[in-house]
């Protein structure tokens, strides 16, 4: 038995042996091939795209190029390390975003082994019938280039607009962050995604959907398209978010006072109430200030405090309102002299606390003795933050 298991492990080395010298003796770059050798990229799906195949027998750099008769260099792959193995490339003859023109190429495959032996092969190529026409982006447009993503209603969106010269298969339009990440823009909600011709995405950084909007800063906005060739096109603009977030506010406790609860037709109903900026932005907010008195035959707009989108206020509706519009009485959130003013615009700024007080003079009668009246926190053509805060009912003397 000793004898044949010496045998048997003399045999296994020398079998060894004889691969690792056929390995040395084996070329280092063989069986190059290239199908088909003639192509015609115009995404008919005949003859589209050529195959390159070959093999290595050790690790090497590997580069693929091709040279036309001008002698001009193309490169397709450079010096990608690949270990020894079977590989295949494929090849639309799209380089750089841009496809070769039609002609005669010579495609070289070029390895350099670990030992610096150089090793080329040369293979032919034509392309012919190719799509005359590469995918571009023209005037790529940002406006405005600087907004503020708070939903205060104003700078709170932007447009990204370009023209394509043809259609594309694959479009993404996103900002991109010195860090790296990518926040994406959405689609284009008019016209078809990669159609011909104009383009306008409109971004509002994902605050209309409650989301965090991304960090103040600069970004690049960048826009990239690809045609069914594959010839591809980028384009690239500039920008800056500031004051970003999502507004929010309370009725704190989502507690009233009321004056009372039984008021004679003619007299005043006042009511008492906090609210506090729970968020990271300023809510912008708009008069009349507290204290302002109303009577039931008024509004907001009758007074001249017009619905603004973006504002918040705080309102008054009552049970029977019969107006055509919820909260007909609306109040700025606290007064001007606690409120920070931006540019002309007057904002509850984070963490500040007011405290509101209504006062409304009941001089129509009301649809029944003692309808209910509440508070609501309003977010101007946005939402109602909070509604029907307190409800209680008021019975009305007449």
């Amino acid at each position: 038995m000793r004898p044949c298991k010496t045998f048997l492990i003399l045999l296994v080395l020398a079998l060894l042996a004889l691969s690792a010298a056929a390995c040395r003796t084996a070329p280092l770059l063989y069986d190059v091939l290239i199908e088909p050798d003639v192509i015609s990229p115009n995404a008919d799906g005949v003859a589209d795209i050529a195959r390159f195949s070959y093999r290595l027998s050790r690790h090497a750099q590997l580069s693929i190029y091709c040279v036309d008769q001008q002698g001009a260099r193309h490169a397709f792959r450079s010096d990608v390390s690949r270990p020894a193995g079977s590989y295949e490339a494929l090849f639309s003859a799209v380089i750089g975003g841009r496809l070769l023109p039609d002609g005669d190429y010579t495609c070289i495959l070029e390895a350099i082994a670990d030992s610096a032996e150089r090793v080329k092969v040369e293979v032919p190529l034509t392309i012919q019938g190719g799509e005359p026409d590469y995918i571009e982006i023209r005037n790529l447009n940002i406006y405005p280039t600087t907004f503020t993503p708070n939903r205060d209603g104003i700078n709170d969106r932007v447009t990204v607009a370009y023209y394509l010269t043809k259609e594309a298969t694959n479009v993404h339009v996103y900002l991109l962050g010195d860090d790296g990440i990518k926040y994406p823009v959405p689609e284009d909600k008019i016209r078809p995604v990669g159609q011909a011709g104009n383009h306008e995405h409109d971004y509002d950084a994902g605050v209309d959907l409650g989301a965090t909007p991304p960090p103040d800063g600069t970004y690049e906005v960048v826009v990239e398209v690809e045609d069914a060739v594959g010839t591809r096109d980028t384009a690239r603009g500039e920008l800056t978010i500031v004051n970003g977030g999502v507004p929010r506010a309370e009725i704190v406790n989502r507690a009233a006072l009321w004056s009372s609860t039984v008021v004679p037709l003619g007299s005043t109903l006042t009511f008492t109430c906090t609210v506090r900026n729970i968020g990271k932005v300023g809510i912008r907010t708009k008069g009349p200030e507290p204290g302002a008195l109303y009577s039931t035959s008024e509004n907001f707009n009758s007074k001249g405090f017009y619905e603004e989108p973006g504002i918040f206020r705080l309102g008054l509706d009552f049970e029977g309102n019969s107006s055509g519009r919820v909260y007909p009485f609306r109040w700025q959130l606290g007064s001007d002299q606690e409120l920070t003013e931006v540019e002309g615009q007057k904002y509850l700024m984070p963490g500040d606390m007011v405290t509101v007080v209504g006062h409304l003079k009941i001089v129509d009668e009301p649809v029944k003795v003692a309808p209910y009246y509440w508070l609501g926190l309003i977010h101007e053509q946005v939402w109602i933050v909070e509604d029907r805060v307190e409800p209680v009912p008021i019975t009305i003397g007449f």
